[in-house]
């Protein structure tokens, strides 16, 4: 009787450790963001993502927010931590704007 409890827990644990799948047109808009920063970086091979990537719908004609951390080389090989903010189109395909500044 003591393995039941025991297969029970296992099975709670991997339920919960499951991460709810994203909105396909959220990764849509997340990869228009991250295909942009990488085109314009100045070394490409070094930019890394940070792990939180929003997306909000705020924007009456459906455009959305996509905010991305990440950190990349420059030219001397100095990495800097940057936050961009990106406004893509509704179908989350076509990059409208891009903002960067510098993150922490």
């Amino acid at each position: 009787m003591k393995t039941v409890p025991l297969i029970m827990l296992a099975l709670t644990l991997a339920a919960c450790s499951r991460q709810e799948a994203a909105n396909p047109l959220d990764s849509v808009a997340r990869r228009t963001c991250m295909d942009t920063i990488e085109s314009r970086a100045t070394n490409r091979d070094s930019v890394a993502y940070g792990d939180d990537m929003p997306v909000e719908r705020s924007k009456p004609d459906g455009q959305m927010n996509v905010t991305v951390k990440f950190s990349a080389k420059n030219e001397i090989g100095m990495a800097s931590n940057i936050v961009a903010n990106c406004v893509v189109s509704a179908d989350g395909k076509t990059l409208v704007s891009i903002a960067t500044k510098e993150g922490r």
